[in-house]
């Protein structure tokens, strides 16, 4: 039997548990409306009705994500049910299919992934100080690309006693490995794949997705078990907030840099920097488009995607100070309530219109798994080796430069620097996945003009 103190408490958390910030009761006041309109079609297909829906069901499953045992830690967590239940939802045919394609047109025709997609790379790239920015790709730059090389001759390994042929181990093994995560890497690499080779990007990305999220599971695993190591062998690591060996002059400086990096980011900006976020970004997403569209489409014919040069274009104007800093600061504030607190629903319009779950779990095979086991291998191993060269701890080497490039992005790279007592060295990791992940759009390209 509860006593009244029990059922006041219990009555209490009910009405003070909020999901995604909104408190319990009232959403399904608001959910229930909208899971009857879906049932009895009584919604329309406009984008008031649209943007209901995969809110109601992102924040639905993103919660169950981040509850249910073992998923949220091992899976993917809140995100990825977000993403995958909603497209076992289209599979089974729960969704009516009116709202599917409302859906598919609202992501694909009016092209709000595209939005969402800028806002992350514009977002996370003026997010870094300039001088982690310069220190960062002097040094890490050179480990990441024999990473890559590591990763793919461990891939070749791996695919080859598999029987698979060097454009496949490549084309959905290794690229979307490095690709730095779900939005900023295997979302802009199926369009460029669709881009490349007339193939729908629907037939390319859930296959990705199912590997990019078996590596990131790996990713983690071997992460933890490196940062035991290095506990266990001090020498080859370092106390969790520095990458070179031997600090001195230029490790100060690098360490006052990224603390300049989080005081502004806590930098609270105005409505109208936030306003010019949307100008800036896409100021910078239509220059792409007109180099990448019609100025320079390929180069050596080979055919470079628009999100290459956005990258490319915002690490100069990064690097030379183009943008002041309180319009940075506005993309930021913008790009992180796109991506946080709209990640619900972008989680779910990505399961709905772009992931097909028959794919997605055809994918998962123990032959997919040993494949990606190798190229996870060969990325700690690289990023380790080469970066014991360049003056590195090898340990933080092949967490940082290598396995952050390897998980599901931003939200992994949390999870993975927490586990492993790292989170002092996120700036690092933002700027590798925002840079390396371009360099593996560009390769991308060439890869799939190779293969297909």
């Amino acid at each position: 039997m509860v006593d009244v103190g029990e059922e006041k408490s219990l009555s209490y958390r009910f009405f003070h548990y909020e999901l995604s910030g909104v408190p319990v009761y009232l959403f399904i006041g608001l959910a229930v409306p909208v899971i009857l309109g879906i049932y009895t079609q009584s919604l329309t297909k406009d984008m008031l009705s649209t943007l209901a829906i995969l809110f109601v069901l992102g924040m639905i499953f993103m919660e169950v994500g981040k509850r249910l045992p073992i998923w949220n830690n091992w899976f993917g967590g809140g995100s990825m049910m977000a993403i995958m239940f909603p497209s076992f939802m289209v599979f089974m045919k729960w969704l009516p299919q009116k709202y599917v394609e409302s859906i598919t047109t609202f992501y694909d025709g009016i092209g709000f992934l595209q939005l969402y997609v800028g806002l992350l790379m514009v977002g996370g790239l003026l997010s870094v100080d300039k001088d982690i920015l310069l220190k960062t790709l002097a040094r890490c730059g050179p480990v990441f690309l024999g990473t890559i090389l590591c990763a793919g001759l461990f891939g070749i390994i791996g695919g080859r006693l598999m029987g698979m042929d060097l454009g496949k181990i490549f084309s959905y093994y290794v690229l979307p490995n490095l690709g730095g995560g779900n939005g900023a890497g295997a979302v802009p690499m199926s369009e460029i794949f669709q881009r490349v080779t007339g193939i729908s990007k629907d037939k390319y990305y859930p296959v990705a997705l199912a590997i990019l999220t078996l590596g990131s599971t790996i990713a983690l695993i071997l992460g933890v078990i490196l940062s035991r190591l290095g506990k266990t062998f001090p020498n080859l690591a370092s106390d969790g907030t520095q990458l070179l060996r031997h600090l001195g002059k230029e490790g100060d400086k690098v360490q006052e840099a990224s603390e300049r990096a989080k005081s502004k980011t806590e930098v609270k900006p105005s409505p109208t920097d936030i306003a010019a976020g949307f100008v800036i970004t896409g100021g910078f997403y239509a220059l792409a488009c007109f180099v990448g569209g019609y100025l320079l489409p390929d180069i050596g014919g080979v055919i470079i995607h628009p999100y290459a040069y956005l990258v490319v274009f915002l690490t100069i104007a990064k690097i030379l100070g183009i943008i002041p800093e309180h319009f940075c600061a506005g993309v930021r504030y913008l790009s992180k309530f796109v991506t946080e607190k709209m990640g619900p629903m972008c989680f779910a319009g990505m399961g709905i219109a772009i992931t097909d779950f028959g794919e997605f779990v055809n994918a998962l095979t123990p032959q997919t798994f040993f494949v990606t086991f190798m190229i996870i291998i060969g990325v700690a191993l690289g990023a380790g080796l080469l970066g014991q060269l360049v003056g590195f701890y090898p340990i933080d080497s092949s967490i940082i430069v290598g396995l952050c490039c390897a998980n599901r992005g931003g939200s992994a790279d949390v999870v993975l620097l927490s586990a492993t007592d790292r989170l002092e060295l996120m700036p690092y990791a933002v700027v590798l996945s925002r840079i390396g992940g371009a360099i593996v759009l560009a390769l991308s390209s060439a890869i799939f003009a190779v293969y297909f």
